[in-house]
């Protein structure tokens, strides 16, 4: 059986005999988050930047090549932040999947009567009630 990722960097550390108090000293990373780390619990670590140079530098503290390390914390507890969120394939509109729903926000300054006229001109009204049966205003 495999030691796990914060047991190897804990026995790299050890081997070298590194306080992992003089690691935090001298990185600026908390204690704890070191600890976290070398018993697998990264639920505590920051996201974005700071998740990889807390590695490298820890890393670069215990004497190990930082790239592989790096690499391997990314592989097994991805950024929450970059992880991609794949949303799911609809199928295209057709006749027979429900109703569509369309939101117009409508903004106008002068009169209501100004404004269905130039919604008129540009043929929203025309097309929107061709496609759904709709009528609206009638003055």
């Amino acid at each position: 059986m495999s030691e796990s990722f914060g047991a190897r960097l804990r026995y790299e550390r050890e081997r070298r005999q590194i306080a992992l108090r003089s690691i935090a000293e001298g990185t600026k990373i908390s204690f704890s988050l070191l600890e976290g780390l070398e018993r697998d619990d990264v639920s505590r670590w920051p996201s974005g930047i700071f998740r990889k140079s807390f590695v490298r530098a820890y890393a670069e503290a215990i004497g190990l090549d930082p790239d592989p390390v790096v690499r391997e914390f990314v592989e097994r507890y991805p950024d929450p932040l970059e992880v991609d969120v794949v949303a799911p394939v609809s199928p295209p509109p057709s006749s027979s999947c429900g109703p569509l729903s369309i939101k117009l926000t409508i903004t106008w300054s002068g009169s209501v009567h100004h404004t269905i006229g130039r919604l008129a001109d540009w043929k929203i009204v025309r097309l929107i009630s061709q496609s759904t049966n709709l009528t609206f205003f009638q003055w």
